[in-house]
């Protein structure tokens, strides 16, 4: 007699991810341009902070001093706001939440993976709405409504800006779809947030009865090591969040960590900026070899290079990891995420001394 597995999970997707680490490299001698996390690594404060930790003891299991801390950065109220291991597990919960066998959850395409895995994993059916290339994949709001309308789902989940177009929905816009669908959970991943151009403390969407927002300080501040994230939501929601949310699901360390990088104030909005001078030298770089990039609202970027797995074998020979987005259906494309300018120029330098050619 075999496991009796649930039959669902045979049929779950494998999602990829960028990094060195998912590319079977070790991160010396590789320039990795995969992952979208801020390249310029955490604030001093948290490396102090780190050293000072007890890791004997369990940690806070509500996270109560980091909550406390983005409660008071955010300018909210505590019981609108669960920390989570890296902002993936934000949307984990999110799924077994809301969603079960039989249910539908629509998800725009393409778009981040663990979205349809989260789904999956619940039990619920997946309906992607694709998005049209010739459109540079934007994502028409009253056409996802419609779409969603239609299938009644249990939620939608919506990645602004998207993962890996980065294209940014407007906020007014956001809270008029939700409003629209009072019975399905908006799940809107605002994991790259910190990289745009939007204003921090914008139009708040939390005061939605079916709105969570699930955003990251693994990106923001470069803890992809320590895994970090938190959801903003009703205090509604953020009660049934915590009911399937693991004992102790983040450490001491990343906790800590949390707490030192709020306190760093300007530290991401100086960053960015670094971060979008490098974007726009890249881009009209790129462009001016006869590549198409994708308009972003965020760091990192689309380029069609035709065959994306031999574009990333032939960097990675160089020294160089781009993300292969055939991952995301785009076999065509790779993401290019910036570092410093000094790696952004070697990478140009590589790309302009290949023969590779364009399709």
């Amino acid at each position: 007699m075999g496991l009796r597995i649930n039959p669902h999970i045979h049929s779950l997707p494998l999602i990829e991810h960028g990094g060195t680490g998912y590319a079977g490299l070790k991160m010396s001698g590789v320039l990795d341009f995969s992952t979208c996390c801020n390249p310029y690594g955490p604030p001093k404060e948290v490396y102090r902070a780190l050293r000072a930790i007890n890791i004997r003891d369990y940690p806070d299991p509500h996270s109560g001093e980091l909550v406390t801390a983005l409660a008071s950065s955010l300018g909210t109220a505590a019981d609108r706001i669960i920390a989570g291991s890296g902002s993936t597990e934000i949307i984990r919960l999110a799924a077994l939440a809301c969603l079960a066998a039989g249910d539908k959850a629509v998800i725009p395409s393409p778009t981040y993976g663990e979205y349809e895995l989260a789904a999956g994993i619940a039990g619920a059916t997946v309906v992607k709405h694709i998005l049209n290339e010739d459109a540079d994949f934007r994502l028409d709001l009253d056409e996802l409504a419609s779409v969603a309308r239609k299938h009644n789902p249990g939620a939608v989940f919506l990645c602004n800006p998207n993962n890996p177009t980065g294209q940014l929905l407007p906020q007014q816009d956001l809270r008029g779809f939700a409003g629209n669908l009072p019975d399905t959970l908006v799940i809107l991943d605002e994991a790259y947030m910190a990289f745009t151009d939007e204003t921090p403390g914008g139009p708040d969407l939390t005061d939605e009865p079916n709105v969570l927002i699930v955003r990251s300080l693994t990106k923001d501040f470069a803890l992809a090591g320590l895994r970090l994230g938190y959801g903003l939501a009703s205090p509604s929601v953020i009660n049934i969040l915590k009911k399937v949310r693991p004992p102790w699901n983040v450490s001491s360390p990343a906790q800590r960590a949390g707490v030192a990088a709020i306190a760093c104030g300007g530290y991401v909005r100086r960053c960015n900026s670094r971060m979008q001078r490098c974007r726009a030298y890249l881009t009209r770089r790129l462009s001016g070899m006869g590549y198409r990039i994708i308009p972003t609202d965020t760091h990192f970027f689309l380029v069609r290079v035709g065959d994306a797995a031999g574009f990333k074998r032939l960097l990675l020979g160089k020294g160089f990891l781009v993300r292969d987005c055939a991952s995301f259906g785009l076999p065509s494309y790779v993401r290019i995420s910036p570092r410093s300018m000094q790696d952004c120029r070697k990478l140009v330098q590589a790309i302009a001394g290949t023969a590779w050619k364009l399709d």
